[in-house]
């Protein structure tokens, strides 16, 4: 398994900089970072961190505000801009994106207007070949969101058809609403682009809950997946020693 760290989770609520801790992170030979924002990173910084520690950076998120209601396309489309912009400054492989919640328009307007900004999207990201991961998430952490099953997203990645645009599966989200996961992720594995990992019962370190991690990579790593699997998680022990554990020794528990 390929494992990146995702420091804004990692080290939420910890006192430590974020850019030391993509350093300290870095020092302990995990190259591969992820963040949730851009905006507050010092994106020169950054910059120097990965030339320093040969660091690859493979996904942020964008401002999150609508896909799904009309009103918020051209703020949409601003905001990933942006991020797309911060994207290829440091090097970043690809962007998270979520459609936001859902509005009292039917289903049907809802889903049209969220394919027509995936659309855009991937049309913006392909000339720098940076991919957008589209991530459902769970409706028991967010209640109204319009994309809380992984079946809709494999959907629209499938309908637009584009190497730029994939599914970011998070074993956690899906496995609260949906279950299953090992057998949903080998059935759609061409249509995933990037995973997200945590423990289930209260998302702290992979070893907390029903998942059995070990079971769940074995099975994924022999059918050939190969690109980033985020640890997304909020460690109860120390932060370095927890990711050493996963990366380093395959110790998922």
């Amino acid at each position: 398994m390929n494992f990146s760290v995702n420091v804004d989770a990692i080290y939420l609520g910890k006192k430590i900089d974020v850019h030391d801790a993509v350093e300290d992170v870095a020092k302990a030979g995990i190259k591969n970072i992820e963040f949730w924002g851009w905006w507050d990173k010092d994106l020169d910084r950054l910059c120097r961190l990965k030339e320093k520690y040969g660091l690859q950076y493979v996904g942020l998120c964008p401002r999150l505000t609508s896909m799904v209601d009309a009103q918020y396309k051209v703020q949409y489309l601003a905001d990933f801009g942006e991020a797309l912009k911060a994207a290829e400054k440091i090097g970043c492989t690809g962007i998270f994106v979520k459609p936001g919640d859902k509005t009292k328009d039917k289903f049907e307007v809802q889903a049209r207007n969220m394919m027509d900004i995936l659309r855009r999207l991937v049309d913006m990201a392909t000339p720098s070949g940076i991919t957008v991961l589209l991530e459902p998430v769970s409706f028991l952490e967010a209640p109204d969101t319009f994309l809380g099953t992984s079946k809709l997203a494999f959907q629209m990645v499938r309908e637009i058809d584009s190497p730029y645009l994939k599914v970011l599966y998070d074993l956690y989200h899906m496995q609260l609403d949906e279950g299953d996961i090992t057998r949903k992720v080998l059935e759609n594995l061409d249509d995933i682009g990037h995973l997200h990992a945590a423990g289930i019962t209260d998302r702290h370190e992979l070893g907390d809950g029903e998942i059995d991690y070990g079971y769940v990579f074995d099975a994924i790593d022999r059918a050939g997946y190969k690109k980033m699997t985020g640890l997304e998680y909020f460690p109860v022990k120390d932060p370095l020693d927890g990711l050493k554990k996963v990366i380093f020794e395959k110790n998922y528990r």
